[in-house]
């Protein structure tokens, strides 16, 4: 990502992370730092997609995990992916990128077995301090997690309380962040601004999206209606009995999808044309539409929303017949 390019939205941004990931699961990345690449950087400055706050430990490397090029994110990494009572460097440097570099999503990644949360998780344990201030501080940045996984899993495993404490710490950054940043206050409540948390698991090369912050709209102080649509879970509701219009559309979609699934298209049936000859569905529609008159009123009684990639056929994963289906692609199948 160079200067002068347009921002990535929020939403675009994460699906790329998210992609990025499972190319990583494959083993099928992206050759890291080509020629061409570093150049343009230098010659044109950097724009990156995200901001990741994540951990230094260094089995969990987030440029590769995230199969991300050279300009592609601002890498934040410390101990136990904290901010030091949400102040100071980190937060400033999170600043900078949004407010400067225009990046419209920030993600705070922890990962399983994170040694910074085991020792605070252990140190809640057994009431101990470490020994030298400084993991003092990385430490005590981390403990109300550690304290509240610990209440809630009161005797369980500590590698479960460990498991617990890593998503607990993670929200609490984030929290951090919004409570001190009126830059992410601002861009969260206009909601140009995503945050959202993710913990990666450095066995599997996986990661696992924990969301934004459960009290996002309480921190940042305003409503989010993008937020709450995001997050709503969803219900879906039982159609009235007396639609029976609706009924008969969607047992036809429920119908053609039999159909493409047993190979038995309906374009291939016989049908009598009237007149002592007989010829396919789709021939008779054709035929139909070739002498209609042009003018006439479109009556498809089906619009499909669906994502643009090619690997979907609509028409033909319903098995529908020319003019029975309006449909609209676009990508992610946002309308």
């Amino acid at each position: 990502r160079r200067g002068g390019a347009p921002p990535v939205p929020p939403l675009e941004a994460l699906c790329s992370l998210a992609t990025g990931n499972r190319r990583y699961l494959k083993s099928v990345g992206r050759e890291q730092g080509e020629s061409y690449v570093l150049k343009a950087l230098a010659g044109g400055g950097q724009l990156p997609a995200a901001v990741i706050l994540g951990c230094a430990d260094s089995r969990a490397p987030v440029e590769l995990y995230f199969d991300m090029q050279p300009g592609d994110l601002f890498v934040l990494r410390t101990a136990g992916n904290t901010i030091e009572g949400g102040y100071g460097g980190l937060l400033g440097s999170a600043e900078y990128a949004i407010a400067v570099l225009k990046s419209k999503l920030v993600v705070v990644t922890g990962h399983t077995m994170c040694g910074a949360v085991t020792a605070a998780v252990k140190a809640v344990l057994a009431n101990e301090s470490m020994p030298t201030e400084n993991l003092g501080i990385v430490v005590n940045n981390i403990r109300a997690a550690a304290e509240k996984a610990i209440e809630q899993l009161p005797g369980a495993p500590v590698v479960e309380q460990v498991k617990l404490a890593t998503k607990i710490n993670i929200f609490e950054t984030m929290q951090k962040m919004m409570k001190h940043s009126k830059i992410m206050q601002d861009g969260l409540a206009s909601e140009e601004l995503m945050l959202v948390g993710a913990v990666y698991d450095i066995e599997e090369g996986s990661l696992e999206w924990i969301g934004p912050h459960p009290e996002q709209e309480s921190l940042v102080g305003t409503t989010l209606h993008l937020h709450r649509w995001r997050e709503a879970p969803y219900v879906p509701k039982a159609m009235p009995s007396s639609n029976s219009k609706v009924r008969a559309v969607l047992d036809r979609l429920r119908q053609g999808n039999s159909r493409w699934l047993q190979k038995v298209f309906v374009e291939n049936q016989d049908v009598d044309m009237g007149d002592g000859s007989i010829t396919k569905i789709a021939n008779r529609i054709r035929r139909a539409f070739g002498f209609a008159n042009i003018n006439a009123p479109l009556r498809a009684d089906i619009i499909l929303v669906g994502s643009s990639t090619m690997r979907v056929p609509y028409e033909q994963v319903f098995d529908s017949k020319p003019g029975e289906m309006l449909v609209q692609q676009c990508m992610g199948a946002i309308a």
